[in-house]
């Protein structure tokens, strides 16, 4: 079985905005801890790719939920002919 990469299946979850966010605070950080800035990345990628899991389950369950719910009748009756009320002139 071949190794997994896992520094670039964290940055994968970086583009756009969050690449942008992401690399100044990358920077401080590497250098605070001695890491290499990639691995720093990877692990905000893997952040924001987790996030994004978590809220697109959380749209499919309502989705879902509200799937599941009875069917409510309409607020407006349907257009057509009035019924003409007894004794009043057409």
């Amino acid at each position: 079985m071949p190794k997994l990469n896992l520094v670039a299946m964290g940055e994968v979850g970086l583009t756009g905005w969050t690449r942008v966010a992401a690399r100044p605070v990358a920077r401080a950080v590497a250098r605070r801890t001695g890491r290499p800035e990639a691995e720093i990345l990877a692990i905000i990628g893997a952040a924001f790719l987790v996030i994004t899991l978590i809220n697109f389950l959380r749209e499919v369950d309502a989705v879902i939920a509200a799937g599941r719910t009875s069917p409510q009748p309409a607020d407006d009756t349907p257009a057509g002919p009035r019924k003409r009320e007894a004794g009043r002139p057409a």
